[in-house]
This record gives C-alpha cells, sequence and structure tokens, in this order.
C-alpha cells in the first residue's frame, strides 16, 4: 500500500512537470505570436514608408524642370515689381547684418532699393549708372558704377535665377518650406559657366512661379539672403524711386 501511494505521488509529479512544459509551451507560443505581429505590423509601416518616398520624392525631383518653367513664365510678364524686402548678410569676419526696405524692379535696366533700416540708404540703377549712397555709413560720398548683369544688386536681379537657368546652373530639388506665409519649391542652382558671382544659390518659388527667397553662397563666403513680401507686379513705379539726384556736397566716386 506504501508502494502504491510512492507511485501515484511520482505519477502526480510527472503529470505535473508535463502540465507545466505545456503551458510553457503555450506561453512561448502566444510571446512568439506577439512578437511576429509586431514584426509584422513594423515591417509593413516601413514598407509604407518606402512606398511614399519612392512615390513622392522621385516625382518632386523630376519637377525641377517644371518648377523653374513656370517661374520663367512669371518672370516675363513682369514690367515691374514692388515688394517689400528683408536682407540678412552672415559674413564669417563682419558678423551678421538685416537690413529691410522697398525693391523697385523694372527690367532690364531699371532698379532700385529704398532702406528703411538703415534708413537713407539707396541703390539705384537708373538705366545708365549703378548708384550706391549709403550716408549711413559714408554720408558725404556715393559709389557710381556701370550697372551689372548679376549680383544682389541689379535690375536683373530676379532674371539671373529665372530667366533661362538651366543656361547657367546645374539646378537640382532642394524640398518644400514656407516663406511669409507662402508654401515654396526650392532649387538648388550650381553656376556652370564662367562670370557668375555665386558658388551656390537657393531659390525658394511659390506655386505662382514668383520668386519668394534668394539664398547665395557668395565667392568671398559671405552668406546673402533675400525675402521678398507684398510683391505687386505691373503696377506704376513712381518715377523717382528709379532716378537718383547726387546731394549736394557729395562726391562721386567711381571705381
Amino acid at each position: 500500500m506504501l508502494v502504491v501511494m510512492r507511485y501515484d505521488a511520482t505519477d502526480r509529479q510527472i503529470q505535473g512537470v508535463v502540465q507545466a512544459i505545456t503551458d510553457v509551451g503555450a506561453i512561448a507560443t502566444g510571446i512568439i505570436r506577439v512578437i511576429m505581429t509586431g514584426i509584422i505590423r513594423v515591417a509593413m509601416m516601413v514598407i509604407g514608408l518606402l512606398v511614399n518616398a519612392v512615390g513622392t520624392e522621385p516625382a518632386a525631383a523630376q519637377d525641377v524642370t517644371e518648377v523653374l518653367a513656370t517661374a520663367e513664365v512669371t518672370y516675363r510678364q513682369i514690367e515691374t515689381l514692388q515688394a517689400e524686402f528683408t536682407q540678412t548678410l552672415v559674413n564669417p569676419m563682419m558678423g551678421n547684418e538685416t537690413t529691410t526696405g522697398t525693391l523697385y524692379l523694372a527690367p532690364p535696366e531699371r532698379f532700385s532699393m529704398r532702406f528703411a533700416k538703415p534708413e537713407g540708404d539707396r541703390i539705384v540703377a537708373d538705366g545708365t549708372w549703378l548708384w550706391l549712397h549709403t550716408p549711413s555709413t559714408t554720408p558725404n560720398q556715393v559709389i557710381r558704377q556701370p550697372i551689372p548683369d548679376m549680383g544682389p544688386a541689379t535690375p536683373n536681379l530676379f532674371g539671373q535665377f529665372v530667366d533661362r537657368p538651366l543656361d547657367r546652373y546645374a539646378a537640382t530639388y532642394a524640398g518644400r518650406d514656407s516663406v511669409a506665409g507662402y508654401s515654396v519649391e526650392k532649387v538648388r542652382l550650381i553656376p556652370r559657366v564662367e562670370g557668375i558671382p555665386f558658388r551656390s544659390v537657393v531659390i525658394s518659388l511659390s506655386a505662382d512661379g514668383m520668386l519668394r527667397r534668394v539664398d547665395i553662397v557668395e565667392d568671398s563666403g559671405q552668406r546673402r539672403t533675400l525675402v521678398f513680401d507684398s510683391i505687386l507686379v505691373n503696377a506704376p513705379i513712381p518715377p523717382e524711386e528709379l532716378i537718383f539726384r547726387v546731394p549736394k556736397g557729395t562726391r562721386i566716386v567711381t571705381p
């Protein structure tokens, strides 16, 4: 009788062990299912992201030509343009400077920047000369020089970037952004011909093809950003904005 009781106890222990192993197996199976479900979900998310990336970025990239073509059409419709501007200069040696004012553009020969900050400074291309008058720093002097075709002070300010740009630059898509409340497409331009005074330029264009921002890396390493707001196209420009009269007692310097 004693032996039988021992046998029954051992049998129950074995059954307990077997049941425990079975329970562990079930738990492990459950854990594996949870892990696999998680892996599948993560994989599906990754696949979705890859599909979205493949579906959108190449499309955006291949639209560079279209974006520039729209900008060129818009530019060719401009006879005059007025805009508020904010200009930021970042110079490795001189530090940062921000100026504001109003831009007047009458391509191909006339252009003006009237500064509100610093007040009184002006840059004027009158069709014959480019005048740079900065009484905030040199009140008794004005610089007079030929009107340049390219650069930050030219009647060609917009045209140098959007008038047949692929003739002069290698263009790549640089993403989307927002400028002065406008959604813009950014295009990076790298000069591929001689005579362009920039290392690189990023132009930001709204859906209507209007140039809203220019980020320039100049040959000197200085970075110049111009943001245009309150743009008015083909409205009459007050004649005095495109004329420079040398103030009495001001010395004219021609480099």
